[in-house]
């Protein structure tokens, strides 16, 4: 049987129900906020405050996500407090709304973040920095590189190959040293024999395939042929990533062949799309 999508809350309702006793009223009352209350950014900004200490994590997320896009910067403190939250989910919303949020405050507040105890917060710190900043980015991702978090070192390994990415639109300017670090660090990583840290090998390869070092071209092509593969649900994206980081250097004969031999699948593969566009075809 048909039925009609729920109409989005007016202002109004949405104020009225983030004081619903259901958390799930709360916690979809504060993310349509996020649409209706852009009129009275502040006022909007100062009715979700209170949620921050709701007992619920899903309302509290929901409101750290859309304080996050109300620039609701008079509130940095009451956000960057649930950085230290019980649950994984708000403190990395946390991170991301002081990352959306801007500004020395919550850059401040970032740079503090990448010393967490909590490596998810670590994480998403990394990440709002390289967003905020990208010549601090480039520090703490190079520093990254290094962290025995697996996940935290591969998105350091990760974000250093976007910026040292020649074709990146406007260009990353690095000196010839601060190249040179990075090279040096993403081929140190690469050589990751520890099967707790393939993936960060893995990602590391691409990231200097990305940054036109033909020495990683090998476990690259592997990893997008197919025959090399890491545990994790992410491990098809990363097999894109591959095949994406291989136009980089598609005039390298093994790059090329492996680029050629995936663009001609009959199948209409995403591998198949992104090999084509990777050799430079106008249709995927």
């Amino acid at each position: 049987m048909f039925q009609p999508s729920p109409l989005r809350r007016t202002y109004a309702a949405a104020l009225r129900d983030l004081t619903s006793s259901k958390p799930s009223v709360r916690a979809s009352a504060a993310a349509d906020l996020l649409s209706v209350g852009t009129d009275t950014p502040r006022a909007a900004a100062d009715a979700l405050a209170p949620l921050l200490d709701d007992g619920d994590s899903s309302v509290r997320t929901a409101a750290l996500t859309t304080l996050g896009a109300l620039d609701a910067r008079h509130l940095l403190d009451a956000i960057a407090a649930r950085l230290d939250d019980g649950e994984s989910t708000v403190r990395q919303m946390a991170a991301v709304a002081l990352s959306d949020l801007g500004g020395d405050r919550a850059l401040e507040a970032l740079r503090g973040a990448l010393r967490h105890r909590h490596d998810d917060v670590r994480y998403q710190a990394l990440l709002g920095i390289v967003r905020a900043s990208p010549s601090e980015g480039f520090a703490a991702a190079l520093e990254a590189v290094d962290d025995a978090d697996p996940w935290i070192a591969s998105e350091g390994a990760e974000q250093l190959g976007y910026l040292l990415d020649p074709q990146v639109d406007p260009p990353f300017e690095l000196s010839p040293g601060e190249r040179e670090r990075a090279m040096a660090s993403l081929r140190r990583a690469s050589d990751e024999r520890d099967p707790a840290r393939l993936r960060v090998a893995v990602i590391a390869s691409i990231a200097r395939v990305r940054a036109g070092d033909e020495g990683a071209v090998e476990p690259v092509t592997a990893f997008a042929r197919g025959t090399h593969t890491i545990p994790g649900k992410d491990s098809a994206e990363l097999r894109l990533d591959a095949i994406d980081a291989l136009g980089s250097v598609r005039h390298h004969p093994e790059a090329r062949s492996v680029l050629e031999r995936l663009a001609r699948s009959i199948l209409p593969t995403p591998a198949r799309s992104h090999a084509r566009l990777a050799l430079g075809e106008t249709s995927p």
